[in-house]
């Protein structure tokens, strides 16, 4: 095997094996790389797209996220599982966010808050994520 052969399968080996850790990481609902950090994250709004809604969803009369409500708030630390009743979707967005937090730009993070939005397209829920060392 030439030197090129394997340091292309060597590359795409270790790019898998980190692919898998990460997936593993968001899947069982950990906090991910904010090793010693915590963050606090909160519900700022809940937005419904009715026009849409009734165009495309299932149930187009479904009004805005039913498992969420403004004001809500967790206090979380490196390791935490999602808490109970947080939608799974909405999970990902925070966890992603927060165990990515060093691939922002400066402009996505400011002052240590972050804002993140799940991904439901017709009625997305926006947090308020504040990072660092938090007082209980």
């Amino acid at each position: 095997m030439d030197r090129r052969k394997f340091c292309r399968i060597a590359a795409l080996a270790v790019g898998a094996i980190g692919l898998g850790a990460e997936a593993s990481t968001i899947g069982s609902g950990h906090v991910g790389s904010v090793v010693g950090r915590r963050c606090r994250v909160r519900v700022v709004r809940r937005e419904c797209y009715d026009d849409l809604q009734s165009l495309y969803a299932d149930d187009p009369e479904a009004g805005p996220c039913g498992a969420l409500e403004c004001g809500m708030e967790w206090t979380l630390a490196a390791g935490d599982g999602r808490p109970e009743g947080f939608c799974p979707k909405a999970w990902e967005a925070v966890v992603s966010a927060v165990g990515d937090v060093s691939q922002c730009p400066a402009s996505a993070v400011r002052q240590g808050v972050m804002m993140v939005s799940c991904p439901d397209g017709f009625r997305p829920v926006i947090f308020k994520i504040e990072l660092g060392e938090l007082a209980d």
